[in-house]
């Protein structure tokens, strides 16, 4: 019996073409099933089946073996007892205890042979397997069986390896097992050994023996000290020692500032933020339990430590270590240097921090509105409702920063309806600044006989918890006895524009009763002295000044909106209360130009957004008019028109026409 050569390396890949020579009888011939060589006699042929060796000799008992390789083996003659070349073979097992290489179990015979390699599919596998074998020559189809026979095999495991015994967390080492069967170096792939380590993860997992018998798997670091790897069959496991150190601590990073903005000592927001930092070793992992000390390099105003001088703090399980850090009474930018104790040239700082005032001041508190004068009406003009002008309010500390965010801004009015975001008006942002939206709507004011007479006119008042403006004589940031401040008393809603309070009135209009209000301030900040007339007039309630700064009362700041009408007021049409000065009149004329006062019938500016034009109506010769500006825009006076007239000779008549929404006016000029 021989093996061919092509065989030996256990892999057949060939292209399957069957052929055969020798003449025969048509038909199927089966041989019977047995031990050793079994020989089919047939019309034109033979064919025998055998298990065998590398050598080429014969397994007699049947039995695979868990070590040794083994081939299925077949001898194809002709008639004649001639070898048959290239005829194709083709092998099958019915159970999957067994494999085959190739897996396709196909052969073509060379001298006379074909053989494939045959072996259990597992050390654990047992039982009988059919091994059956077939080949077509001269279109006769020959097929031959027999059993094989499986018993287990015993796997041992031995010489268990690290290397290298010792690694830093983080790095890798290879470890390796002897693996045998039955006493016997286990075959290639015979064997899958499962490993595990106590200090970190094995790649893979599953291990499949080499061609020395080795299986070999590598394990990745992740905890620090005396470890063991495993390596595992079924119940037979063997393990092995090895040690792994911590890595060298490399740095330590600053984390974050919670908050990042701290405001001024005294302040009603927040004064105390947590700094915090992270030591890492070399793979930037977090290192607990190491002493970390703190100092500021700025400590102006006397920023400090909140009262702890902070010698040394253990990191964390995290390796993260915290410091809280406690405003001054400067506004400031703050950092915190943070080095690790057994090495201080280790060391980082942090950022981020910086320290404001923290409450509005009154010179920094201001208000404006998107438009001073829109269309809204009544009274001595025609009302419409629903028309919006959007109020702001800008609110900074003594050095100019915004206040903190969610500093609420209360408003307000005299008239129509405030829309805003909640019982406190308006939230500042992080901008300094928040708004408020102004309905027009009834109710409309009817004018005062101690202030201004026109109806129609606005005041809405914006306060917020603040301080009382102060000249800083030896610039702490603070204020000290004896430095100039701008003294404030209670705030009041100044409807009638008088800058005084006035606590009753009847109005012109309808003569009933009106009168303003004044609003809570801190029982401290209120006293019974005269207010200073040369700052903040028209904010405080006479005679409500304390003569003492007061770093919490209430700053304010008013602004006078105009429910305008929408079309323009003629001239000797207006109600006695209107003032001449509030009127539409021409106030001057020529053939030149004309100078136009602009007003509606309450003596108010027309609306900001009233499209204005000019024509000549009459003109015979090239007499034109020109309008300088097209809009009456932001005011809340009556506003000055210019109209410039060329190649006009007199006598024509120029119409000053006035759009606002669907609402159309006109004045009429004679030109002199």
């Amino acid at each position: 019996m021989r093996i061919l050569g092509f065989l030996l390396g256990g892999v057949l890949a060939l292209a399957l073409t069957g052929c055969g020579g020798g003449g025969g009888s048509s038909g199927t011939v089966v041989g019977g099933t047995g031990g050793g060589t079994v020989v089919s006699p047939i019309a034109g042929g033979t064919m025998t089946l055998a298990l065998v060796r590398a050598n080429g000799t014969v397994v007699t008992n049947n039995k695979l073996s868990q070590t040794e390789e083994l081939f299925l083996q077949v001898s194809v003659k002709d008639a004649a007892g001639a070898a048959v070349e290239l005829a194709r073979v083709t092998f099958e097992l019915d159970s999957a205890d067994a494999v085959m290489v190739p897996v396709n179990g196909v052969a073509l015979t060379s001298s006379g042979i074909a053989a494939i390699k045959v072996s259990p599919a597992s050390v654990g596998s047992q039982g009988i397997v059919t091994a059956k074998a077939s080949v077509v020559l001269n279109g006769t189809a020959i097929a031959k069986e027999m059993f094989l026979d499986i018993s287990p095999g015993s796997v041992q495991l031995q010489n268990i390896v690290t290397t290298p015994s010792t690694v830093q967390k983080g790095q890798s080492l290879v470890t390796s097992v002897d693996v045998l069967v039955n006493g016997a170096k286990a075959a290639s792939n015979a064997v899958g050994i499962s490993f595990s380590s106590t200090c970190g993860a094995v790649s893979p997992a599953l291990a499949l023996v080499d061609s020395n018998g080795k299986a070999t798997a590598v394990v990745q670091t992740d905890a620090v000290g005396t470890c063991v790897v495993n390596a595992t069959y079924n119940a037979v496991s063997v393990q092995s020692n090895f040690t792994v150190t911590a890595p060298p601590i490399t740095g330590i990073q600053f984390v974050s500032a919670n908050p990042t903005r701290i405001y001024q000592a005294g302040s009603t927001a927040v004064k105390t933020s947590i700094v915090s930092f992270k030591v890492i070793d070399s793979l930037g992992v977090g290192v607990p339990t190491i002493p970390v000390s703190a100092e500021l390099t700025n400590k102006d105003g006397g920023i400090n430590f909140c009262g702890s001088p902070h010698e040394s703090i253990n990191s964390d399980s995290n390796g993260v270590v915290s410091f809280s850090v406690c405003s001054g009474s400067l506004p400031a930018t703050v950092q915190v240097r943070a080095s690790i104790d057994a090495t201080p040239a280790v060391y980082t700082d942090s950022n981020l921090l910086t320290i404001q005032t923290g409450l509005p001041t009154q010179r920094f508190f201001d208000i404006s509105a998107s438009q001073l004068n829109y269309y809204v009406g009544g009274h001595f003009t025609t009302k419409f409702n629903g028309n919006e002008t959007e109020i702001t309010v800008f609110a900074a500390d003594r050095q100019g920063n915004p206040v903190p965010p969610g500093t609420p801004i209360v408003f307000v009015a005299e008239g129509g309806q405030l829309i805003t975001s909640g019982s406190s008006s308006c939230l500042i942002g992080d901008t300094g600044r928040c708004s408020v939206t102004l309905v027009g709507q009834d109710y409309r004011p009817l004018g005062s006989p101690f202030g201004d007479p026109r109806p129609g006119r606005v005041t809405v008042l914006a306060y917020a918890d603040g301080e009382e403006s102060f000249v800083d004589g030896n610039f702490n940031n603070r204020y000290d006895d004896g430095e100039l401040f701008e003294d404030l008393g209670s705030p009041f809603l100044d409807k009638d524009e008088s800058t005084r309070f006035s606590a009753s009135y009847k109005n012109l209009v309808l003569g009933t009763d009106d009168g303003e209000f004044i609003y809570p301030v801190d029982a401290g900040a209120i006293g019974v002295s005269a207010c200073p007339s040369n700052s903040n007039i028209g904010l405080s309630v006479q005679d409500t000044c304390n003569g003492r700064w007061d770093g919490l009362t209430k700053v304010r700041r008013q602004i006078v909106i105009v429910f305008s009408g929408g079309e323009i007021g003629q001239p000797g049409f207006y109600d006695a209360s209107i003032p001449l000065e509030s009127q539409t009149s021409v106030l001057s004329a020529s053939r030149g130009g004309i100078v136009v006062r602009l007003a509606d019938y309450n003596g108010n500016p027309l609306p900001a957004t009233a499209a204005l034009s000019a024509e000549v109506l009459d003109s015979v010769g090239d007499c034109s008019a020109r309008l300088l500006g097209s809009t009456v825009g932001n005011s809340t006076e009556p506003t000055l028109h210019q109209i410039i007239l060329e190649k006009c000779t007199g006598g024509e008549t120029v119409l000053l026409k006035s759009t606002v929404q669907t609402k159309e006016s006109a004045l009429t000029i004679r030109v002199p």
